[in-house]
């Protein structure tokens, strides 16, 4: 047997029919009231009380009641030891509520983590079917998608097992696999994290297995487990009245050892059939018989009517009963087959064919077994969560069985606290938690004005320099068209032909949409390489420079205007994100994909010379010696395409071109055209119907050699990137019309622009 329900009914022992009871279930006449108050709670325990003297004189009456009337309840108990204390009635937690809770729990640490689109990707439930999986609204699908999930689980977990023994040398270094699991976890959280959710599964599963088989001495174990998990997740009321519930069962044995004994015979659950594996607990039991009720022709649509529906409560039960009755006496041949109902082939067949699915999918996912980096991330997109949903994880289990050992400790062994004292919430960050999004500049604005509200209430401010605390930001593209100005403007000009073009690689992406490409691989087969393959047939030599993000940069607060963005792992099978310019904005994304690009460009099978910068090195064919390229530190690509720019030269090339879209750029090529001796040199800039040929040679020549030298100089001075620009003088102010004050203020700034 392949399934879970049909593997434990083939294990569990075998007892002949007639030694099997069947429990006998039956519905009392219904109270009008609402169960939800003491009273009603109390009259149902005089009730049950009268009820069981009648029937088994001596017992000790045991109530099941779902979580609000079982406060209720215990509360009854306290406040009325004498009539109605723990030693005159058994109260029990229902079985069916504390699984939906686990099962609830089991959702909210899945929600965001890419486990529906696991499931939908593999077939084995549809969007909305999986969704609803999160909040348990079918028991019985949900727990069979925690199965299949277990069980996929389980066969990625040895996969990944068997792949780490096989890299080891040495076979002394094989470590049992116990002790590889704890390893891992401790290691990587995305292995934490699936070995908790295939741990608290498994809990859960044994909890159930304990009611179907009426095992009461397995019970207690496993309820242990998933306490602490209602503790750290928030679920109030479980964390507060389970443990209470937990501690009643443990001291039956001492209070009520008859009750005890016949717990241990399976009587602390319901069996309707004498089919193996099938005991259902009390409270769903209860369930079942109040659906027969409600049912056609059952109390809907009576409860306007109340003397009919008096009339229905009393006799509706019996009518029931004798109905079930008769059908039962009826039936020609008495079904013989005890066999659960999963142990058929068909339901094998298809718990198989889930299990592979699952497991083929999260294996193309991304075996969660097999990740060694310290980066949690989101199973079907491959996204990576922020670091505070990893230190969660780390932490969530630790947490929680604090909390329940502490609040056993205080509030049922020295009852030092109220049990009705409020819990803690934890508010942990899981994958649901949305990203944490800095404030926009109008809200800034808000707050800054608010500040200044009080501030000016009680203190006279000389003066303000500074909005913000930041730097004052200009606009560097207004440098351009006094630089375009210099030279005539070509209306005929057409593409020049260069020898050797080169690409500011960030520009070219921020360009290149993926379009129809679903993964990063599709993006780079389909969308990049062809076209560097179309630039590469106009030139003799292509170089491809891509930035560099290092940590503590100058340019941090720059980038970080620029919005925030979700961290996706970057692999040839993760899928492409929807909003690329928001996985641009991440300096960790763009690092990954500079990368992998870089590598799929380097295998571009070409004779002629295509260079690409990954990291600080270079990838290259048909050249050996690239010692004048790297190792590169520059984090800038604007001064390494410079570096390329000068080794072209060197190799000999005299047309060169280079692709941007970064005023920056522009500048620096300017001041390096008479340095470098060159005799064409092109920028192609701009996007879209702004792109434009600008002959930076020619500029450079209408400069002259001393104000290219001072040009670097005087764009960082009013103002770029790291530099705060004059509050009410812009570039096109400072760099003035032709004329003498205009050659004093190139003067100064070639000064200051001299090497010391």
């Amino acid at each position: 047997m392949i399934s879970w329900a049909a593997y434990h009914a083939s294990q569990q022992a075998a007892r002949p029919p007639e030694d099997m009871n069947v429990a006998l279930t039956s519905l009392l006449p219904l109270f009008h009231d609402e169960a939800k108050s003491v009273a009603m709670i109390r009259h149902s325990m005089d009730i049950v009380k009268t009820a069981v003297d009648v029937l088994n004189p001596g017992q000790i009456p045991v109530l099941t009641c779902d979580q609000p009337l079982y406060i209720l309840a215990k509360q009854i108990q306290w406040s009325w030891p004498t009539s109605y204390g723990e030693d005159r009635f058994v109260v029990m937690f229902g079985g069916l509520h504390i699984e939906m809770a686990s099962l609830k729990v089991l959702g909210d640490l899945l929600e965001g983590s890419g486990w529906t689109g696991a499931l939908v990707q593999a077939g084995v439930a549809t969007s909305g079917t999986a969704d609803s999986f999160l909040k348990a609204s079918h028991v019985t699908r949900t727990r069979r998608a925690h199965q299949v999930t277990a069980s996929s689980l389980y066969v990625l977990q040895q996969s990944a097992y068997s792949e780490h023994i096989q890299t080891l040398e040495d076979a002394s270094e094989v470590v049992p696999f116990e002790d590889w699991c704890d390893a891992s976890s401790d290691a990587c959280p995305q292995f934490q994290f699936w070995y908790f959710i295939l741990q608290l599964e498994l809990a859960v599963m044994v909890y159930v297995r304990a009611i179907r088989e009426a095992d009461f001495l397995l019970y207690i174990e496993p309820l242990s487990k998933i306490v602490p998990w209602f503790f750290a997740l928030d679920h109030t009321h479980y964390s507060r009245w389970v443990p209470i519930h937990l501690r009643d069962m443990v001291s039956l044995k001492q209070l009520h050892p008859d009750v005890y004994a016949e717990f241990l015979k399976g009587n602390f659950v319901v069996k309707k059939s004498k089919r193996a594996f099938s005991a259902v607990a009390i409270d769903q039991a209860h369930e079942q018989n109040n659906a027969s009720v409600k049912g056609e022709g059952g109390a809907v649509g009576l409860t306007e009517n109340p003397a009919a529906l008096r009339r229905w409560m009393v006799s509706g039960p019996e009518m029931a009963r004798l109905i079930q009755e008769f059908e039962g006496s009826a039936e020609k041949r008495q079904d013989t087959d005890v066999r659960h109902h999963e142990q058929k082939r068909h339901a094998q067949m298809a718990f198989a064919q889930d299990v592979r699915s699952l497991s083929r999918a999260m294996e193309e996912m991304g075996n969660p077994f097999a990740e060694y980096s310290s980066d949690l991330l989101v199973l079907n997109s491959r996204d990576v969560v922020d670091t505070v949903v990893a230190d969660t994880v780390r932490q969530m289990e630790k947490l929680g069985l604090e909390q329940y050992e502490t609040y056993v400790e205080e509030r049922l062994v020295n009852q030092t606290v109220p049990i009705t004292d409020p819990i803690k919430r934890n508010n942990l960050h899981l994958f649901s938690l949305p990203p944490v999004r800095e404030k926009s500049r109008k809200q800034l604005q808000m707050s800054s004005l608010k500040n200044d509200c009080s501030l000016f209430s009680r203190l006279y401010i000389a003066s303000q320099i500074r909005m913000m605390g930041g730097l004052r930001t200009g606009t560097k593209s207004d440098l351009m068209p006094c630089l375009e100005n210099l030279v005539p403007v070509k209306e005929d000009l057409s593409t020049p032909r260069v020898q050797v073009s080169i690409l500011d690689g960030a520009a070219i992406i921020n360009m290149l949409r993926p379009g129809a490409a679903k993964t990063f691989q599709g993006y780079a087969t389909d969308v990049f390489v062809p076209y560097v393959t179309s630039q590469l047939q106009h030139v003799d030599r292509l170089d491809i420079v891509w930035d560099l993000y290092m940590a503590d940069s100058l340019k941090a607060d720059s980038r970080s205007k620029r919005g925030n963005g979700v961290r996706r792992r970057v692999e040839p099978s993760s899928a492409v994100p929807g909003n690329w310019q928001e996985f641009l904005r991440i300096n960790d994304n763009k690092t990954e994909l500079f990368s992998f690009l870089a590598s799929n460009v380097a295998d571009i099978d070409t004779n002629k010379h295509l260079i690409t910068t990954q990291g600080t090195g270079v990838l290259c064919s048909n050249r050996q010696d690239v010692s004048a390229l790297a190792p590169c530190t520059h984090e800038e690509a604007d001064t390494r395409i410079l570096l390329h720019l000068q080794d072209a030269v060197q190799q000999g090339y005299s047309k060169v071109s280079i692709r941007t879209v970064d005023t920056d750029v522009v500048v620096l090529a300017i001041a390096s055209a008479n340095r470098l001796n060159i005799s064409e040199l092109w920028i192609a800039f701009g996007a879209g119907k702004s792109f434009r040929f600008i002959a930076a040679h020619e500029i450079a020549k209408a400069l002259g050699p001393d104000r290219c030298v001072a040009l670097p100089m005087f764009h960082a001075f009013t103002g770029c990137d790291t530099v705060s620009c004059f509050g009410v003088r812009g570039k096109k102010t400072a760099m003035g019309t032709p004329g003498p004050p205009m050659e004093r203020r190139h003067t100064s700034i070639l000064r200051l622009g001299l090497p010391c």
